[in-house]
């Protein structure tokens, strides 16, 4: 293979500029406001968006489960209030029990 001649004085200043406006265009393309790395903060962001959408969604539905059965399943209306209010039906009788005190030398 020969080799090449040399290059005239102004092709080499014309060459190093284009290389530096590459350059350039390299960085912000990976850096500017709208590079690369951007485009991954913003995906990182969409990712938890949808996450917290997917976690409301799955919340919601349960808080309709919830309020269908309140409104139609008189037996879990039931079982609700007993355990939330305390209710109990006429005729039985509610025994509680204390619960028991920490021995003596059981420190929590």
């Amino acid at each position: 293979m020969r080799h090449l001649p040399p290059l005239p004085r102004n092709f080499k200043g014309v060459a190093a500029a284009v290389a530096v406006a590459l350059g350039l265009c390299a960085f912000f393309a990976i850096f500017g406001t709208r590079g690369v790395m951007h485009l991954r903060r913003l995906e990182r962001q969409q990712a938890e968006v949808e996450r917290v959408a997917y976690s409301l969604a799955h919340k919601n539905q349960k808080l309709r489960d919830h309020l269908d059965r309140l409104e139609h399943d008189d037996r879990y209306l039931e079982r609700i209030a007993r355990e939330e209010l305390g209710l109990i039906k006429p005729g039985e009788i509610v025994y509680r029990v204390p619960a028991e005190p920490n021995p003596p030398g059981d420190s929590d």
